[in-house]
């Protein structure tokens, strides 16, 4: 979290007072770029139409799809390759929850139709009125996002949350300007779904 910086807005509520705005920026969680054996790389712009290259300390290129990313999951250090979009979870990384409260909250959401003849969820979700939530990736990236599957007007919709505002804005002060966004959800069993993506 850093200091304001940005010039801030003002605006007057007529019949109540002024009020100072500042934008605050959401912060993509960092980690290093590395190659397979994890060795760090640094991208560098070549050619006139701008594309971006990974080179190691020697000067030599790593092909894209050798490109990895080092990250800190339940305190072992994993060299990842661009994840695996998800087609199949444990039941261990599958969650119930009595609420959707996260798709509310959430930094980053992506929406998602879903069309479903399992009795077993169409009880929980749409009749229960229970909700879904796990990890997944789509596309392929190094995000892990937290999917909720939920009951919305009757019908299932899965959305893909990352980041919490609630958790993030119990660390706000007037000093804050900038919200975290986590790659890598914290919860148990990560470090076998993170495994299990670097396909």
């Amino acid at each position: 979290m850093g200091v304001v910086n940005m010039a801030a807005k003002s605006i007057e509520l007529k019949g109540f007072g002024t009020i100072m705005i500042s934008p605050i920026n959401i912060k993509e969680q960092e980690f290093e770029t590395v190659d397979p054996a994890g060795n760090p790389v640094t991208s560098k712009t070549v050619g006139t139409r701008a594309k971006t290259v990974y080179v190691n300390d020697k000067g030599v290129e790593i092909p894209n799809n050798q490109v990895c990313k080092k990250f800190l999951v339940e305190d072992e250090e994993l060299i990842c390759p661009k994840f695996s979009p998800t087609k199949e979870l444990d039941a261990e990384n599958i969650e119930v929850l009595d609420d959707n409260g996260l798709i509310y909250s959430a930094l980053e959401r992506k929406f998602y139709a879903v069309v479903c003849d399992e009795p077993k969820i169409k009880q929980l979700v749409l009749e229960d009125n229970k909700s879904l939530k796990m990890p997944m990736t789509y596309g392929s990236g190094w995000k892990i996002w937290q999917a909720i599957l939920t009951n919305w007007n009757g019908k299932m919709l899965l959305v893909a949350c990352r980041g919490d505002l609630v958790r993030e804005l119990e660390k706000y002060s007037e000093d804050t300007v900038e919200l975290n966004i986590e790659v890598i959800p914290q919860q148990k069993n990560m470090k076998k779904l993170v495994k299990a993506m670097m396909v």
